[in-house]
């Protein structure tokens, strides 16, 4: 499904933590823009989810990166290749993501399919990698980055991204920070992690501190993904209790 000139929708590809929990595809997300489509990181399982819901990888103009973990970036290496041998692609596939993006790529491509790299891909892969805190331009659209309270060592971050006139926010991996309120003040959809029930691992968000932080996330839209084994049981009652909870394959207009 491909946006109109006048309109914008994102897909969720998955919603699920890096264990697949409760069957779903790992966290990631295709955003239909007049510019053209780009997804927010691309795990194991994105490309297949890509396929599934008729979504024609070969149409993206660019992959966004929140973090460099495997879960939302270990499907590169395959949509790559996808991109070299079926679509025969011959125009640019930008890649933006944290410092350290270009030489985890390599650092991908060389583990997976070393002839590949070597030789070269088909079609160029610019590689914008953000500057954290700070906004950068990836083609028509603005990114602003901050630092995620996940892992810095490996520059996790939380994204806002503006196109086509709409704000879309990411958490990425992240626990609570007062700045990622502030990141997502106004935007049209805050797209948030909550992996857990209640509050066991200071590096992901759970119900419980979003419970405790919702009078002060300055947003109308929310959507709650990235979920964990407990979240996932207990969507329903989460539903009843006015939030939105992600599954695979939804699809927000914008």
């Amino acid at each position: 499904m491909s946006a109109t000139p006048t309109d914008a929708r994102l897909t969720v590809l998955g919603s699920a933590d890096a264990f697949n929990s409760g069957g779903r595809a790992h966290s990631a997300y295709w955003v239909d823009e007049p510019a053209g489509p780009f997804v927010v990181d691309f795990g194991p399982t994105t490309l297949a989810q890509c396929k599934r819901l008729g979504l024609d990888p070969d149409t993206l103009d660019a992959v966004l990166l929140t973090h460099l973990h495997g879960d939302h970036i270990g499907g590169l290496p395959v949509l790559l290749i996808d991109l070299q041998y079926r679509a025969r692609r011959r125009r640019p596939l930008t890649l933006a993501g944290p410092p350290g993006t270009a030489a985890r790529l390599a650092a991908l491509m060389q583990g997976a399919y070393p002839d590949v790299w070597g030789k070269g891909l088909s079609f160029a892969v610019p590689i914008v990698e953000f500057a954290v805190p700070g906004e950068t331009t990836v083609g028509p659209r603005r990114v602003r980055a901050i630092a995620a309270a996940h892992d810095r060592d490996h520059h996790a971050c939380s994204l806002r991204v503006t196109a086509a006139g709409r704000t879309l926010v990411f958490s990425g991996d992240t626990g609570w920070q007062p700045a990622l309120a502030t990141l997502a003040q106004g935007a049209d959809l805050f797209v948030c992690e909550c992996t857990d029930w209640t509050t066991g691992y200071e590096a992901h968000l759970s119900l419980e501190v979003l419970e405790r932080e919702r009078a002060v996330l300055p947003v109308s839209r929310m959507l709650l993904t990235h979920l964990g084994p407990v979240m996932r049981v207990n969507a329903p009652q989460v539903r009843q209790s006015g939030w939105r909870v992600a599954e695979d394959g939804d699809v927000l207009d914008l």
